[in-house]
């Protein structure tokens, strides 16, 4: 089972030396095309990405030296602990044990909204952007669209790579943009989550900080456990979760939390 997630908005500044050696063996997939597009990050004045990514003045000067910094490659770090947002700090990467970080270096993808496809391993440096930004190059429109088509031949290389029949599908909407799931949904069956909590005698979704914590929560009982089919899913029970014996469709696992 590939188990898909999308990056966080928030990242490590500091970085860690990387040798040559290293990177080389640790380079996104579509590494080129991230370079590209802050190639041209680097060329805009902080005004204009100020609006085009719509950020305040002082984080787009930011971006304006994450873009100047992006070409020096012996800097970095892997993209797991790179990402600091709340489904980074539930899951707790660093604490698993080796075994489980093995795991979870097998099953897990991020998507990214300057790399594409990205592996827990993969060196990556710090960036500000939304998979909504229109700032790829040639004029594609936001990096969701930019990254479709990458994206979603990496994801089947993957599946075709590992005969895995599976994917879990733990995106939010924005991410899950960066995929062709028509095109997916040949090679594999795709499993979606849905977290529910009561409201009076009916269910909602819980609020965007809390979905974000259970998705984390979630992968962390996965990796634990080293889950690696959906049917586990069905009856998995924790302190947090519980599940729920009807979803809203076929292809959902639903929880109660």
């Amino acid at each position: 089972m590939i188990i898909l997630i999308a990056e966080s908005k928030t990242m490590l500044d500091a970085a860690s030396p990387v040798s040559a050696d290293l990177f080389l063996s640790r380079c996104p997939a579509c590494e080129d095309a991230a370079d590209a597009i802050m190639a041209r990050v680097s060329r805009m004045s902080a005004p204009e990405i100020a609006a085009l990514v719509k950020v305040s003045p002082a984080m787009a000067a930011k971006i304006v030296r994450m873009a100047y910094e992006f070409p020096n490659k012996l800097v970095g770090n892997p993209a797991i602990e790179a990402f600091t947002g709340v489904v980074f700090r539930n899951f707790h990467y660093a604490s698993l044990s080796p075994s489980n970080r093995e795991f979870t270096d097998s099953h897990v993808r991020i998507i990214s909204s300057l790399y594409g496809w990205l592996r827990p391993t993969d060196i990556i440096k710090p960036y500000r952007f939304d998979f909504t930004t229109p700032i790829a190059p040639e004029g594609s429109g936001p990096l969701s669209t930019f990254w479709r088509k990458d994206v979603t031949l990496q994801l089947v290389r993957q599946l075709q790579a590992t005969a895995d029949t599976d994917i879990l599908n733990l995106l939010p909407a924005d991410a899950a943009r960066c995929v062709d799931w028509k095109i997916v949904r040949r090679f594999a069956k795709v499993w979606k989550v849905d977290f529910k909590e009561p409201d009076g005698t009916a269910w909602r979704t819980p609020n965007a900080g809390r979905l974000k914590a259970m998705r984390g929560s979630l992968l962390r009982e996965i990796a634990t456990r080293r889950i690696s089919t959906p049917d586990p899913l069905l009856t998995l029970a924790t302190d947090t979760i519980l599940p729920l014996s009807t979803p809203d469709y076929p292809d959902h696992i639903a929880f109660a939390v």
